[in-house]
């Protein structure tokens, strides 16, 4: 039996946003949803360096070199960071911490491979973070104030809020915080190169807290697409739709980008059924359209919802849904749909789950796909195996995975 428990990042309430306690960069509000270019007045906010943004992902983060996971079981009392290495594919331990000391860790990874972990004392009295770096070095700082991240890069990390960013220096701890406006942040979607993608709900009047008041208010709401310029503190619309959409359907779920195009799964009415769609929006033409659609299937095992897979900041595949012998992976390069086999039948004797065969999980720098290939044994437990292959042969219906020579405890 699998007895693998994973610690995750528990929700730290940002504490004080109106006021940093060391250093305050005061700009001027946008006027939200137009356009507004930087001036002399907010060039406070351009102080800091802005690099390539990143949506915090608390269940794993990856790189073009590598791949990080968070590991531990429910009999231990440490907290594992494994990072597995695409070029000899080889998986090492980078990070070791006591689970009650990092009951509230989140593992990042910038560009350059840095691995860092947020931790708070058990009674919540000091919040703080270390930093792992490529040549065995770590260092941990004390953050002047206990944030909850949503995105970063490598020199920061940082947090929305309706009326204020607070950013969350890597080098001295030190949080500091502006003034802004983006009036009822819905969802911070990901990065579009080094602005934020986010949704902000656009009512008559102001979300009440009554749960039912709420909801008559949200039903004729409008869910607003915008892009958030953190080093002009600037907020650029880019479109609107129902807050619940008229057809029935789901709401667009933000894949990636690739170049000046945003995609977008969607899942449609069709009739009696659904269909899974693909968008694309222009950043340029300011313009969707649909780029392929299917006739939706039953999900299988744990595929529920479409995922996608990106390299260089760069969106590469977008998985859509599964059918009971194959994934459907559409190609954004190329603009194809592939019908990958999603498991081998000679596994089903030995491990009782088909669907733990060929599942992508990342895709590499140099062009390969980073696949779970069975399982694994680690100190006594049954774990995910990896494997990896040729991006071109996976799509074209291969199962030959070089296999990942795992961490074992």
């Amino acid at each position: 039996m699998k007895k693998l428990a994973l610690v995750f990042a528990a929700a730290l309430a940002l504490t004080a946003c109106t006021v940093a306690p060391t250093e305050t960069a005061t700009v001027p509000a946008a006027d939200p949803p137009a356009e507004a270019a930087a001036t002399e007045e907010n060039a406070d906010a351009e102080q800091f360096p802005v690099g390539e943004l990143r949506l915090c992902d608390d269940r794993r983060c990856d790189t073009d070199t590598a791949y990080y996971t968070l590991y531990g079981h429910v009999d231990t009392t440490e907290l594992t960071g494994l990072r597995l290495d695409y070029a000899d594919g080889v998986q090492t331990k980078v990070t070791s911490l006591a689970i009650a000391d990092a009951l509230y860790s989140d593992l990042l990874v910038t560009n350059d491979n840095v691995v860092r972990v947020f931790l708070a004392n058990a009674d919540g009295s000091e919040f703080r973070f270390k930093s792992f770096y490529p040549d065995g070095r770590s260092e941990e700082r004390t953050a002047s104030q206990e944030i909850t991240p949503m995105v970063y890069d490598e020199y920061a990390a940082y947090v929305l809020r309706d009326n204020c960013v607070a950013r969350l220096d890597w080098q001295t701890g030190e949080v500091t915080t502006w003034d802004t406006s983006i009036p009822q942040i819905d969802e911070i979607l990901g990065a579009v190169g080094n602005k934020i993608l986010l949704t902000r709900i656009v009512s008559d009047m102001p979300l009440p807290t009554d749960p039912e008041m709420y909801e008559a208010v949200i039903q004729n709401s409008q869910r607003e697409f915008d892009l958030y310029d953190i080093a002009t503190n600037t907020l650029e619309k880019l479109f609107a739709e129902p807050r619940y959409p008229e057809d029935g359907g789901s709401w667009k779920i933000y894949r990636g980008c690739r170049g000046d195009i945003l995609y977008f799964a969607q899942r449609k009415s069709d009739g009696d059924g659904y269909k899974e769609a693909l968008l694309g929006y222009d950043l340029t033409t300011g313009t969707m359209q649909e780029l392929y659609a299917e006739e939706a299937t039953d999900c299988v095992g744990a595929f529920n919802s479409p995922k996608s897979f990106s390299r260089g900041g760069q969106l590469e595949l977008v998985f859509l849904q599964s059918t009971p012998d194959a994934l459907h992976i559409y190609n954004i390069a190329d603009g194809q749909m592939y019908n990958v086999p999603c498991h081998d039948p000679t596994l089903n004797a030995a491990y009782g789950i088909e669907e733990n065969y060929g599942r992508p999980i990342a895709v590499t720098g140099d062009g390969r796909v980073l696949v779970i290939d069975g399982y694994a044994q680690r100190g006594g437990y049954t774990v995910d195996a990896y494997g990896l292959i040729d991006l071109d042969d996976y799509l074209a219906g291969s199962t030959d995975y070089q296999p990942v020579q795992m961490w074992a405890q």
